[in-house]
């Protein structure tokens, strides 16, 4: 299979743009005779043959194929580091046939895989290296097709591209390196009662750090669990004692608690059956003055737990199927106590869906007594003959806002083919659902007043690339949605430039965090550029108090980003995942 690959190549001399409809026609800017390749995987792929990408330049490069390990000795296969169950190391990547040589006429990159697995997808980046200014991306990727079949998937497009990308402040910045990727959204709060924000955040080889500004480590911690954090930690007084205590899930089915010192609170872990990759929300369910911990679990539980670690009274609740999805918190009933409300995914009912292993997706809202709402669980559309996807919910997590403004909360949540929004008593909210080209079924969205008319916006990103800002009656925002380039699947919203709108803040697949106006540009100073996927919420607060307002990420290098990015701001309607400390992901508008 030929690909015909698109370039903007940018001259390091003098910083011009040419463009090329297909590197077919070659190029000729000079390249420094040697650059390191790095390769940096993002997901996988699967299909039923190997797919074969060639394309074709003039000039030459002298390259080093093959992976530099830290002895920088050059290696002649790429190791693939699968992130997707896949084992640790794999020789499944053969990049180039030749172990170094010059770049000057055809050469091929052949991927061999050939997986099981029907959901993931396989992005290939190699990133050349040239000194601290410039950093050069030879990227392709290979999508699956909507039509599924049982055990049976087909390449439908290569979409590829060369990027070269002038490397300013912020890339090369400040970051904080830990040990394994970043999953984990951060936590901006003062967890040393020292006056100051401190970051906290899980990373997959299992620990809980909370980190100071300057990258120094808080007393007591990091915690370990045993096995991956990917749960984002929430953060409140849980036992009362006045000062603030860390919550988190883990992929060992345990719900940890920890204090400001690191000390594991009276009545924690809890166990469940099975994973906690929903991040948990606290709030007072039952009107005790006390806080409650609500979480799900991949054994198909929706748990509660009491400040004291003891169940709720009619927890945990048993859904139909895995819950990946994380809970929202807020009076969806109007009796003065919260609500809880989650996803989850259900297999499909019909004969074809059984057969295919197609799955739906499910809403629950339960009260503080583990019972459920009326007209709940609500089933969102199933798979159909001419529709296999149906309307999936992975790890997209409800969000709850007035859309109305008439003082009762509706549900807001992605799915697999578009957003829906859900009464209080389950039923339709007009204007949707709003059907999207990708999915959102692993997106992270948020609400909030973005163009400051007093209603609320919502804001996903999806599969495909594409930003959409819906209005509250489910129409398109002028402008939207636009392309980004990449998938944006973690929102916040901010105002980061002091002109009373909330800027769309958006880290990306593609190695970007980015910062968009309502008219669609780029903040100026964004994006800003990683060494990795950023698969994590921003988090916006001033960290130190000094007026200058700083964002934190995390990223699949291992590295928590923190960045200064204005001196003039505004106020912030949904500032990091789930909108606060406690993880409600509610919108309250004033």
């Amino acid at each position: 299979m030929i690909l015909a690959l698109s370039a903007a190549l940018i001259d390091p001399a003098s910083s011009q743009t040419e463009e090329f409809e297909s590197l077919e026609f070659g190029f000729s800017a000079e390249y420094p005779r040697e650059l390191d390749i790095n390769l940096l995987p993002q997901d996988v792929t699967s299909g039923v043959e190997d797919p074969v990408v060639e394309f074709s330049a003039s000039g030459v490069m002298t390259i080093l194929v093959g992976a530099s390990e830290k002895r920088g000795l050059s290696l002649e296969r790429f190791s693939s580091r699968a992130e997707s169950g896949y084992q640790e190391s794999s020789e499944n990547f053969e990049v180039m046939k030749s172990a170094a040589g010059d770049l000057n006429g055809v050469r091929s990159l052949e991927k061999e895989y050939l997986l099981e697995d029907e959901s993931t997808s396989i992005i290939m980046r190699d990133v050349f290296l040239n000194g601290e200014d410039l950093i050069y991306h030879i990227s392709c990727r290979a999508e699956q097709s909507a039509f599924r079949r049982a055990n049976l998937l087909y390449f439908d497009s290569f979409i590829g591209s060369f990027r070269l990308l002038t490397i300013d402040e912020g890339v090369t910045g400040e970051w904080i390196q830990t040990s394994s990727p970043v999953w984990s959204s951060p936590a901006l709060a003062d967890i040393d009662g020292d006056g100051e924000l401190e970051i906290v955040v899980g990373t997959n080889e299992g620990r809980l750090y909370v980190f100071n500004r300057d990258g120094s480590k808080v007393t007591g911690f990091p915690k370990r669990a045993e096995d991956y954090i990917r749960s984002s930690p929430a953060v409140e007084d849980l036992d009362g004692d006045g000062l603030l205590d860390i919550v988190v899930g883990s992929d060992d089915g345990r719900l940890y608690a920890w204090n400001g010192r690191g000390e594991e609170l009276s009545g924690f872990p809890r166990l469940t059956s099975n994973s906690v990759w929903s991040s948990p929300a606290i709030g007072d369910l039952d009107g005790d003055s006390g806080l409650e911990v609500v979480v799900g679990s991949t054994d198909r539980g929706i748990y509660a737990f009491n400040g004291d670690g003891s169940p709720v009274c009619g927890y945990p609740l048993i859904t139909s199927n895995s819950v990946w999805s994380s809970p929202a918190i807020g009076d969806l009933d109007g009796d003065g106590l919260l609500d809880s409300v989650i996803g989850s995914s259900k297999m499909g009912t019909d004969i074809l869906a059984i057969f295919l292993g197609l799955y739906t997706g499910q809403v629950y809202a339960v009260d503080g007594l583990g019972s459920l709402l009326p007209g709940y669980p609500v089933d969102l559309s199933s798979p159909s003959l001419t529709d296999l996807s149906g309307s999936a919910i992975g790890y997209s997590s409800p969000i709850l806002a007035d859309l109305d403004g008439d003082g009762s909360l509706e549900i807001v949540i992605g799915a697999s083919d578009g957003l829906y929004a859900l009464t209080r008593v389950g039923e339709d909210y007009r204007g949707f659902p709003r059907k999207t080209t990708g999915s959102l079924q692993d997106s992270f969205i948020a609400a909030g007043d973005v163009d400051g008319d007093g209603e609320v916006e919502i804001v996903g990103g999806a599969t495909d690339g594409r930003l959409y800002l819906w209005r509250s009656d489910g129409s398109d925002h002028p402008g939207f949605p636009i392309q980004t380039g990449g998938y944006v699947k973690n929102i916040a919203l901010a105002d980061i430039d002091g002109d009373g709108q909330q800027e769309i803040i958006g880290g990306s697949l593609d190695n970007r965090v980015h910062a968009w106006r309502l008219d669609g540009t780029e903040v100026d100073g964004f994006p800003k550029v990683t060494l990795g996927n950023v698969d994590t919420t921003p988090a916006i607060a001033d960290l130190e108090g000094d007026g200058v307002l700083d964002m934190v990420a995390g990223s699949d290098d291992g590295r928590i980003y923190i960045w200064e990015i204005s001196g003039a701001f505004g106020d912030h309607e949904w500032p990091m995942v789930r909108q606060n400390l406690r993880h409600t992901g509610t919108l309250l508008l004033q």
